[in-house]
C-alpha cells in the first residue's frame, strides 16, 4: 500500500472521530472505538486482526496504567476528605504577598495535587480562590481564576501522578520518574511565564467586571469561613504525606537509573506502582485515626465512581496505539521526522490541540495523538518523554464550551461566558503554547 494512501486514511480516521463527535453526538469512548475500527479495515488488515488489535491496546494499556490510575484517584480523594488543599491555600494567605497568591496557588495545584480529578480539583479551589480574590480585591478575581485554570490542566497533563500523564507515559514507554521531573521542569516555569503573560494583559484593561463577571445577586457566596483555621483538621504535614511519599520514591528511582547506579532497593523504592501503593496505604492508616468512618467510605465511594470514567476512556484512546503499530504509519512517520526532532512533536501537537478542540476530552486527545507517533518512537531522534509532554501541551489548547470544566469553572467563579473565556480559555491556551516552546528548547538541547 502506498505510503501518503496510508497517511492519508489515518488522518481520515482521526477526522472520523471528531465528526462522530461533534456532528452526529456519538459518546467519545464508541467514537475512540471506530476511529480505529476503521482504520484498521480500510487498511486491509482484515476484521478478527484489528478487533485483536482494539482489544490488545486496551489491555496492555490498561495493564500498565489501570492500577496507576486507580491508587492515584483513590489517594486524591483522601486528600480531598482530609482536608489538606484547604490547609495549603490558608499556607499561602499567611505566607505570599498578594501580587504573588496567583503563582503561588497555581504552582502548588500543578506540583502537588495532580492525582486530584481535575473537577473535584476544581470544586475544591474555586471557593478558595474566590474567597482570596476578595481579600486582595482589584482585579484579583481573574488572576486567581486563572491560576486555577492552568495550575489543575498542567497538573493534570504534564505531572505524575495526573491522570493524563500517567496515560502518556505509558502508550510512549516513558519511565514515571522521568515524566515526573522532566514534567515538572517544564510546566512549573510555563506556570510563572503564563500567568505573567495574563496579567500583562489584565493591567491594559482586557477584563471588565460589568460584562464578564455576574451580578452580585447571581454569583456563587463566598465562604469566608473556608480560609480560616481549623483546628480539627488533620496537621498538614500529615496529610501530604500520602502524595509527598511515593512522589519522592519515583523520584528516586529517576535518578538511581539516570545515574547508572543499579541499586536493587532504590530500584525497588522507584517502582511507580509500588510506590503510589505505598501512598495509598499511608492514606488509608492516616484517615483511619484522623476521619470519620464515614467520610473514609465516601472517599473509596468517590475515587470508584470517578476512576471508572477516567479509565474507559483512557483505555479505548490507546487502543489506536495498536492499531497504528499494525498499519506500518510508525515506519513511515520515522521516515519523514528522522532528521527533524521538532517536527514530531509539533505534528503530535497539532493533532492533538484540534481532537481537544474537537472532543472536549484533554486525556483522550493527548493519549489518541501520542498513539500516531508510539510505533515510531525507537527510530526518532526525540526523546519520548517530549512526546508525551507535547500530546498533553496541545491537549490543553482552547478549552471551551465542550468542555464540563468550562461550565464548572463559570458557575463556581460567578463569571459570564465571555469572562470564562478570558479566564480559562485564554490563560490555559497561552500555557498551551508556552510549554510547546519550551519543549522545542528542550528538544533542541537534548
Amino acid at each position: 500500500m502506498h505510503e501518503w494512501f496510508v497517511l492519508a486514511n489515518a488522518l481520515f480516521a482521526i477526522l472520523l472521530i471528531v465528526l462522530l463527535i461533534i456532528y452526529f453526538k456519538v459518546n467519545p469512548m464508541i467514537a475512540l472505538i471506530a476511529g480505529p475500527l476503521y482504520l484498521g479495515l480500510s487498511s486491509g488488515l482484515g476484521f478478527g486482526p484489528t478487533i485483536e488489535a482494539i482489544t490488545d491496546g486496551f489491555g496492555d494499556l490498561m495493564g500498565k496504567i489501570g492500577l496507576l490510575i486507580g491508587f492515584g484517584v483513590m489517594i486524591g480523594a483522601f486528600l480531598h476528605r482530609m482536608g489538606a488543599f484547604q490547609q495549603v491555600v490558608r499556607l499561602l494567605v499567611r505566607t505570599f504577598k498578594p501580587t504573588q497568591m496567583p503563582y503561588a496557588f497555581a504552582t502548588i495545584l500543578t506540583s502537588i495535587f495532580p492525582p486530584i480529578y481535575t473537577d473535584v480539583l476544581l470544586l475544591m479551589s474555586a471557593p478558595l480562590a474566590r474567597a482570596t480574590a476578595k481579600r486582595i480585591g482589584g482585579d484579583a478575581l481573574p488572576k486567581m481564576a486563572g491560576a486555577v485554570g492552568v495550575g489543575i490542566y498542567l497538573a493534570l497533563t504534564m505531572v505524575v501522578p495526573g491522570v493524563a500523564a500517567l496515560a502518556l507515559s505509558a502508550v510512549l514507554d516513558v519511565e514515571l520518574g522521568t515524566m515526573l521531573l522532566v514534567g515538572l521542569a517544564i510546566a512549573v516555569p510555563t506556570v510563572f511565564l503564563t500567568l505573567w503573560g495574563f496579567h500583562f494583559l489584565l493591567r491594559r484593561g482586557f477584563w471588565n467586571p460589568e460584562t464578564d463577571e455576574l451580578p452580585d445577586d447571581q454569583a456563587p457566596a463566598v465562604v469566608a469561613a473556608e480560609v480560616r483555621d481549623d483546628d480539627n483538621a488533620v496537621p498538614l504535614k500529615l496529610s501530604l504525606l500520602p502524595i509527598i511519599v511515593p512522589l519522592l520514591m519515583i523520584a528516586t528511582g529517576a535518578l538511581d537509573r539516570a545515574l547508572d547506579l543499579d541499586i536493587p532497593a532504590l530500584a525497588a523504592v522507584g517502582n511507580s506502582t509500588f510506590a503510589l501503593f505505598c501512598g495509598l496505604v499511608l492514606a488509608f492508616v492516616i484517615a483511619r485515626f484522623t476521619v470519620p468512618a464515614q467520610d473514609r467510605s465516601g472517599a473509596v465511594t468517590d475515587a470508584f465512581k470517578e476512576s471508572g470514567q477516567i479509565l474507559l476512556l483512557t483505555g479505548v484512546a490507546g487502543s489506536l496505539s495498536a492499531v497504528v503499530a499494525t498499519t506500518g504509519l510508525g515506519d513511515i512517520l520515522s521516515g519523514y521526522f528522522s532528521a527533524n526532532s521538532a517536527a514530531p512533536l509539533l505534528l503530535v501537537w497539532v493533532v492533538a490541540a484540534i481532537l481537544h478542540i474537537a472532543i472536549g476530552s484533554v486525556s483522550a486527545s493527548a493519549i489518541t495523538a501520542a498513539s500516531m507517533l508510539a510505533p515510531a518512537l525507537h527510530s526518532l531522534d526525540v526523546p519520548p518523554v517530549l512526546v508525551a509532554l507535547a500530546a498533553g501541551s496541545g491537549s490543553l489548547f482552547l478549552v471551551h464550551v465542550t468542555s464540563n470544566t468550562f461550565w464548572l469553572m463559570q458557575t463556581t467563579f460567578g463569571m459570564t461566558l465571555r469572562g470564562t473565556l478570558k479566564t480559562l480559555s485564554l490563560p490555559v491556551s497561552l500555557a498551551s503554547v508556552v510549554s510547546l516552546l519550551l519543549i522545542l528548547a528542550a528538544s533542541a538541547i537534548f
